[in-house]
């Protein structure tokens, strides 16, 4: 089963349906709020009128939407058939464009949508639903081309309308999120560090404990000292002085005799 082109379901008779679709939901579901008595549309007497702002302003979108197709396709074809795709693609973005800003910035304003946001959260929601899923319609295609080798025209359109569709419905899911309170998920805790080492590990490096170069006790001379004599000292007289005794010998004894 072929999955229809995102082109078609976001422009001409389906984007007029689908705009009449979102006002008639919309203003069902907020008469049945109403009746609540924590509603916070209850004493809004705007919300018809902004409703029907909001479903022109979808239907602008949808407009905008099929002519920006069209353009990014021919700037991929690329730039195939000369200035007749820029004619046919001028009428739905000269629509679209012209609808969304009259209504954005001429008419919206005047109401209290500033405050009262729930026919706006209603629009956010409906653009970023209808456009998500041509996305997911518009990637189907674009792999369909890929892997049975369709040819660059077939891919290249899927791509255009994947491109458009997803930015458009990143762009209001951002906003729905943006006005509803959504949050964003705490940040990781960082890992723990060890604290760094000054100048080398434990122990130290560059030398042993005892230190390295002599022994303990020093090389190169014994306790008693080596090469130099023992204790009592080699070679030089012992104690009492060898030589003599002690008393002296041959110097007379203690007391003189």
């Amino acid at each position: 089963m072929e999955v229809p082109s995102a082109a078609k379901l976001l422009n001409g008779e389906f984007a007029v349906w689908i705009a009449i679709g979102f006002v008639v939901l919309s203003y069902l579901v907020l008469t049945v709020d109403k009746l609540r008595a924590t509603s916070t549309s209850k004493d809004d007497t705007q919300v018809g009128l902004k409703l029907v702002l909001f479903g022109l302003l979808f239907g602008g979108v949808l407009f905008a939407s099929g002519g920006a197709i069209k353009l990014v396709a021919y700037v991929l074809s690329p730039f195939k058939g000369g200035a007749g795709p820029i004619k046919e693609l001028l009428p739905n973005l000269l629509v679209g464009a012209a609808v969304v800003f009259g209504v954005s910035m001429l008419l919206l304003p005047r109401t209290n949508t500033a405050t009262a946001k729930q026919p706006e959260r209603f629009f956010l929601g409906g653009i970023t639903l209808a456009f998500a899923v041509a996305a997911m319609g518009a990637l189907d295609q674009v792999l369909d081309g890929l892997i049975n080798d369709k040819g660059w025209g077939s891919t290249s359109h899927a791509l255009a309308e994947l491109a458009v569709t997803a930015a458009i419905g990143l762009i209001a899911l951002t906003r729905f999120g943006s006005i509803s309170g959504w949050t964003m998920p705490p940040p990781r805790p960082a890992a723990p560090q060890m604290p760094p080492q000054q100048g080398g590990g434990y122990p130290p490096q560059g030398g042993g404990y005892p230190p390295q170069g002599g022994g303990y006790p020093p090389q190169g001379g014994g306790y008693p000292p080596q090469g130099g004599g023992g204790y009592p000292p080699q070679g030089g007289g012992g104690y009492p002085p060898q030589g003599g005794g002690y008393p002296p010998q041959g110097g007379g004894g203690y007391p003189p005799r």
